[in-house]
């Protein structure tokens, strides 16, 4: 960002601005946090705190006056203004940004905008980690798995035990041609020994993946017993990995797609792709973050379709989902599906698959505006 002199000039004093700023609506599209307001000062975290100290702020000791615009963080002793701030978390011109703080601004910039915002913070945390980031033979890197991938096989023990896990009610019935297709792979030694793992791509190249046990908590206590109980998870992510980064099945999406299905897992989106739906997308826990919404914001889909587990974390997770996409599209664009009582997308065949989608396709919704199984 390079602004020229009058440029300088022209938004150091910004009182002129303020009176068409909608304040709230810029907090809540950037993910600002802000706390407490005190007459005209508004006490919240500094969003541009990670630009100077490459961390997150801990404390709320930033602060707007909504007349001036101008702004102070306690914790660095800096001031600015919210054109500045803005300019530095976009990496955009003032100009552009007056337009942006005056709604001026189309919903195609805005997307790119708050892309911009995510990637700076991104960029400026990833390399303050990357300092202190020490290699850890026992997880193992990213090269390894990729590595692993490229040579990927998967016996009929692991397969099976993939598909159908002990103490599992229903199979996910998923194809092995899907699971070869998704490169998913048996680790036989090391960290990740007697593990099957999903890779995880983002843009074409893998950005992380999950190790699933398929050996049972008892069996792996008796292969390991040296480990305490509360050693065992029943998946495994590399070190460093952002769930909230990652889409998975992103770049099978398709743009502007009739209906994209959000799901928890990544074996949901593998059923769903075998069975026809490939704009399937799996949000890898229970958490929709600001980089997923964005994401299908750049899909630009015609409709989202929420499938959860069906019980009670399910339908808290549509909910809060539902909620949270309203940042980004409109209410009637979110349709929300609620599945049978202990049933998931991954274990319901795809006749099942096919008449739930079906349904809220055309939009053949319950009274309370929902697609019930």
């Amino acid at each position: 960002m390079e602004a020229g002199i009058k440029e300088r000039e022209r938004y150091r004093d910004i009182t002129w601005l303020m009176p068409s700023v909608d304040l709230e609506a810029i907090f809540n599209k950037f993910n600002i946090i802000h706390e407490t307001q005190k007459g005209d000062q508004i006490m919240g975290f500094c969003p541009d705190h990670h630009l100077y100290t490459g961390r997150i702020p801990s404390d709320p000791k930033w602060n707007i006056n909504v007349i001036t615009g101008e702004t102070f963080c306690f914790t660095e002793g800096r001031g600015s203004n919210i054109v500045w701030t803005l300019c530095r978390m976009l990496k955009k011109e003032p100009d552009e940004v007056a337009k942006l703080l005056t709604g001026k601004s189309s919903d195609a910039d805005m997307v790119e905008f708050q892309f911009a915002a995510f990637e700076c913070r991104a960029d400026r945390l990833n390399k303050q980690t990357d300092k202190k980031k020490v290699n850890s033979p026992k997880i193992g890197d990213l090269d390894v798995i990729v590595r692993d991938v490229e040579a990927h096989k998967m016996s009929e023990a692991a397969y099976r035990f993939f598909v159908h896990p002990p103490g599992k009610k229903h199979p996910t019935n998923i194809h092995r041609e899907t699971v070869d297709r998704y490169k998913v792979f048996l680790r036989t030694y090391g960290y990740y020994s007697d593990r099957v793992v999903i890779p995880y791509y983002m843009h074409g190249k893998i950005c992380g993946y999950s190790a699933v046990d398929i050996l049972g908590k008892e069996a792996w206590i008796k292969k390991h017993p040296a480990q305490e109980d509360k050693s065992y998870r029943k998946v495994l992510y590399p070190e460093n990995f952002m769930s909230a980064e990652c889409l998975f099945g992103y770049d099978d999406c398709q743009d502007h797609a009739e209906f994209v299905v959000l799901l928890e897992g990544a074996r949901e989106v593998m059923k769903l792709n075998q069975e026809g739906f490939t704009n399937s997308v799996a949000i890898l826990g229970a958490y929709i973050s600001d980089r997923h919404r964005l994401l299908l914001a750049q899909k630009h889909p015609k409709m989202i379709v929420l499938m959860f587990d069906g019980d009670e974390a399910g339908v808290a997770i549509t909910h809060r989902t539902a909620e949270s996409l309203k940042r980004n599209f409109e209410g009637n664009r979110i349709i929300k599906c609620f599945l049978p009582k202990g049933r998931d997308p991954k274990t319901m065949d795809g006749n099942e698959l096919r008449g739930i989608i079906e349904r809220a396709k055309n939009r053949q919704l319950t009274v309370d505006g929902n697609v019930s199984a």
